[in-house]
């Protein structure tokens, strides 16, 4: 990877700005799993499903229907484990607000709904302080934020943007809005449109939820590479952007003060060079807690890339392809020990566990498998 002086001076590793709520929740003991599944007439799973995790061993216990819901495909969990909020990723799309009782067994309790504003979400976030979400319309093309109200209920949406066309390239006809990551100190949110190659930045009121465009409005990516995901190192300064189409990764300097992105150096690919070119698709992508490895699931390709990130610069290097053993790796996550990692296989109907070691970050398995119908997203709690 060829990076110039300025760009390693620039992303030196600074002192981590992680907001005092990640560190409490990351003290917090999560023996819970909740996933997310598709709910269509081909599934026969009906919404949200619990189960127990042994740390230990990196086993589930019995899998159950925690709350019926239609294809809710992403969720998100705030900070101190109090509310829980998934999309349904159908044509009126719509995002759904839970409380988290937890005891012996974990329960949800429906507090209210909201249309999404656009039809096909695929994904939903809430902000480091628990006080906003944000939905992304991947049909529609669009971005919806709302306030989390006193009670844990969603407000009406407080933003709506619709993307349009950015240019007459024929790729760029249909936006596609496919994520949205507040940055670490929860005041920007960074939204990955793969139908523009583009990243758009908004600044957020954390007082209202409202957002706001960027001065500098958006990071332009390569014709076809297609940003899916991102990933925040925990310096807060480097930004690893997943492209579906082409599987690849490009390494961001993140300016919080600007509210700005930069690319640093050249993309990488995560599959093996001899594999056929644009006939993968690359889903979800994570850093590890200590900021040394990065992880993408390849579908197609059938395997979970291993990215080596360099303590100096945070350049990634490819260093281990290893197949999961299913097909359709829609969404990973590590668990909370770091011990293992969780490959959710949309079209195998399976999550399945892999081992890791925490200190090299090699990856070993398939250590188990779980039969689920259609699993999506794949979240730990207490």
């Amino acid at each position: 990877m060829i990076t110039s002086r300025r760009a390693v001076l620039l992303s030196m590793p600074i002192l981590a700005k992680i907001p005092n709520a990640i560190y409490a929740n990351a003290a917090t003991k999560k023996t819970r799993l909740l996933i997310g599944t598709g709910t269509s007439d081909k599934s026969s799973s009906k919404g949200i499903y619990e189960t127990s995790w042994n740390a230990a061993t990196g086993e589930l216990g019995e899998i159950s229907l925690a709350a019926e819901l239609e294809s809710p495909t992403f969720l998100a969990v705030d900070g101190r484990q109090r509310n829980l909020f998934a999309i349904s990723e159908i044509d009126a799309g719509k995002v759904t607000a839970f409380h988290l009782e937890h005891g012996g067994s974990l329960a949800l309790k429906m507090l209210n709904s909201q249309s999404a504003e656009g039809n096909g979400p695929a994904h939903v976030s809430v902000n480091v302080d628990g006080g906003s979400v944000f939905v992304s319309n991947y049909g529609g093309g669009s971005l919806t934020s709302y306030k989390v109200e006193a009670d844990g209920k969603l407000s009406a949406p407080v933003s709506h943007f619709q993307t349009v066309p950015v240019d007459g390239l024929p790729e760029h006809v249909h936006p596609h809005i496919h994520e949205a990551t507040p940055s670490l100190d929860g005041k920007w949110l960074l939204v990955n449109d793969l139908g523009s190659d583009r990243i758009w930045i908004y600044r957020i009121d954390n007082a209202t939820g409202t957002l706001t465009p960027a001065k500098i409005a958006f990071w332009q990516g390569r014709d076809k590479s297609g940003p899916r995901h991102l990933a925040f190192h925990p310096n807060g300064r480097w930004v690893y952007s997943v492209n579906e189409l082409d599987s690849t990764v490009d390494h961001l300097l993140w300016d919080e003060e600007q509210g700005k992105l930069t690319t640093i150096g050249s993309f990488i690919s995560t599959l093996a060079p001899e594999f056929p070119k644009n006939t993968a698709f690359a889903s979800e992508i994570l850093v590890s807690p200590d900021g040394k490895f990065a992880y993408v699931g390849n579908r197609r390709n059938e395997t979970i890339a291993r990215l080596d990130l360099d303590a100096s610069t945070g350049a990634p290097k490819l260093a281990q392809l290893i197949a999961h053993g299913g097909r359709t790796a829609r969404h990973i996550t590590l668990d909370p020990s770091g011990k293992f990692l969780l490959v959710a296989l949309q079209d195998s109907g399976a999550v399945v566990v892999l081992g890791r070691d925490k200190k090299t970050g090699v990856l070993s398995g398939p250590l188990h498998s779980y039969s689920i119908d259609s699993p999506q997203c794949l979240i730990f709690t207490t």
